[in-house]
């Protein structure tokens, strides 16, 4: 017989540690530009918005190409 996929386990502490994962460096991200404004390649609204809706990849994406050099 296949388990029941809607018994009354209670969840891991997995459950609540893998969306903060993704939700954390994106926060922190967010953050940097609204401190520092100066951005690479696209304007400061456009990372805003790659990094709350790219997940890692608009993350990665600003760390490496729209983070300014001069801090």
């Amino acid at each position: 017989m296949l388990a029941d996929p809607f018994s009354s386990t209670p969840p891991t502490a997995w459950v609540a540690l893998v969306p903060l994962v993704a939700i954390i460096p994106a926060v922190w991200c967010m953050f940097d530009i609204s401190r520092h404004p100066d951005t690479r390649r696209f304007p400061p609204q456009a990372w805003l918005a790659i990094c709350a809706f790219g997940n890692v990849f608009g993350l990665i994406a600003y760390l490496r190409f729209g983070r300014s050099e001069n801090r």
